[in-house]
């Protein structure tokens, strides 16, 4: 397996990436580690872990599934966070000399869902206090705007305004959490949408988006009736992030042996670059 990106990451990509607050890096997982993505995807599908969520309410059409940390108790989902390219590319990205590992996090969404993805940005969710703080969203399938591509509003990373998680499905375990966030709402961007510079991105399996923790991002659901839709996010982060365990944010398959601005060192969050 490639410990290193495929091809080199360019010196346009990491512009538009610290421009817009994402990128769509074509080509970074080969075909076999996209069959062994999967393969793992579909065991934990058919045999959800403890953290595992259809997105969907009862009773409509299609699957939206979600899991995570899945790498905890999976071989191949900690293959590819811990020694694939995703360290290195991370790395590369955000300019940091070192990168911890975060979580992984899992959303398909199966024909005919018509569930969206609500509009959020991903750190206001999470206990962690820092600017170096990225995603790698792998794409499994070829994702286009019928089956669900992810929307980002371009360069919202850099508004400095943080808004208050929203639950993905009412009445989850985390939606009780988020109401005692103190960040302002998120404003109504579906019904604006012509304010925004909102990019999406074709992609292929193996392709992946790395997009910054504070962009403003949600999806469509899958409009279509044949195709599948499943992406792998890797979340890492870099040399300035702590944790930050304030009220708000989401519960954790366990909580970390760090105390409250501690830097990101810890079983629960070991550092993966550079290679030991």
């Amino acid at each position: 397996m490639n410990r290193l990106p495929l091809r080199p990451i360019t010196e346009a990509e990491k512009r538009d990436y610290e421009r817009d607050g994402v990128i769509n890096l074509a080509g970074m997982f080969d075909a076999e580690w996209v069959e062994r993505l999967r393969a793992a995807i579909q065991r934990d599908m058919d045999d959800p872990g403890p953290m595992a969520t259809n997105f969907n309410a009862e009773g409509t059409p299609g699957r939206f599934f979600g899991d995570m940390f899945m790498w905890t108790r999976d071989p191949d989902f900690r293959a590819v966070f811990v020694e694939s390219a995703g360290p290195a590319i991370a790395a590369q990205m955000m300019g940091a000399t070192k990168v911890n590992v975060f979580y992984d996090q899992l959303f398909a969404k199966e024909p005919g869902t018509a569930k969206p993805t609500p509009w959020h940005q991903d750190q206001p969710y999470w206990a962690v206090k820092g600017w170096q703080v990225t995603t790698l969203w792998i794409a499994l399938d070829t994702i286009d705007k019928d089956n669900g591509a992810v929307e980002f509003v371009a360069g919202s990373h850099k508004w400095d305004r943080w808004f208050r998680p929203v639950a993905f499905k009412e009445g989850n375990h985390n939606d009780a959490r988020y109401q005692k966030s103190s960040y302002e709402l998120v404003p109504d961007i579906e019904s604006e949408r012509a304010k925004y510079d909102i990019k999406w991105f074709r992609q292929e399996p193996g392709d992946c988006l790395v997009f910054h923790s504070m962009i403003m991002h949600g999806a469509p659901g899958n409009a279509t009736m044949s195709r599948r839709r499943r992406g792998l996010a890797l979340r890492y982060t870099g040399d300035d992030v702590v944790y930050d365990p304030r009220e708000g944010t989401f519960q954790m398959v366990r909580e970390p042996e760090i105390p409250a601005g501690a830097a990101m060192d810890c079983e629960l969050f070991p550092k993966v670059w550079p290679r030991a």
